[in-house]
């Protein structure tokens, strides 16, 4: 089957993926042999959790600059939804605030801590994405893999070992972004509400 996980030599193995590794160990004529066999990851596995938290906390990110461009369109919030529910990702909405922000008058200072939001935003964008919708699998021993289809930024093919600490990893890079976000957020309302005060 074409969408199945196939094993290092290329043959077809349906429904569950063996990858083998042949070692020739010095002084040994004799080749040993590891197997690894993976199926699907049990409902249970708390590795979902993992997953979902990493979707969950990249959406509130996305929120964050949401409720920004709505704040400096002088919208309302409803009307800004219908705007930015058709923007995607973190990149086109940063892109969004610097125009408007330009527009708006906010400080060069200011409008380059969103370019820098946006700048460190991609790498992290791409590991949860990887987190997200790359299969995921699990060995017999209980240890969690995901299949890699070469991906830009991480351009391996196979299943791949991941380990509870790389998600964690994901998720910390997310928040400290959302942090930030927030950050500028409040210094925009800040420098709007200044702007407001001044004499015409």
């Amino acid at each position: 089957m074409a969408d199945e996980p196939t094993s290092k030599s290329g043959a077809d193995l349906p429904a569950r993926n063996m990858e083998i590794n042949r070692k020739n160990p010095p002084q040994s004529r004799q080749a040993t042999m590891t197997v690894k066999l993976h199926s699907n990851l049990p409902d249970s596995h708390p590795f979902y959790a993992a997953v979902g938290r990493i979707a969950s906390e990249w959406s509130h990110l996305e929120h964050v600059l949401d409720l920004t461009i709505w704040e400096l369109a002088k919208v309302a919030p409803k009307a800004g939804a219908c705007i930015t529910s058709q923007i995607m990702g973190v990149g086109p909405r940063c892109k969004a605030i610097l125009t408007l922000g330009a527009m708006r008058g906010l400080s060069p200072k200011l409008r380059k801590k969103y370019r820098t939001i946006m700048g460190e935003s991609y790498t992290v964008a791409d590991d949860r994405a990887r987190a997200i919708h790359d299969p995921w699998y699990g060995e017999v021993s209980g240890q969690a893999a995901q299949f890699r289809a070469m991906p830009y930024s991480d351009p391996r093919f196979g299943i791949m070992d991941i380990s509870e600490s790389d998600l964690d990893q994901t998720l910390k890079k997310i928040r400290k972004l959302q942090l930030r976000a927030r950050e500028v957020k409040t210094e925009v309302q800040a420098e709007l509400g200044a702007s407001r005060g001044k004499p015409a």
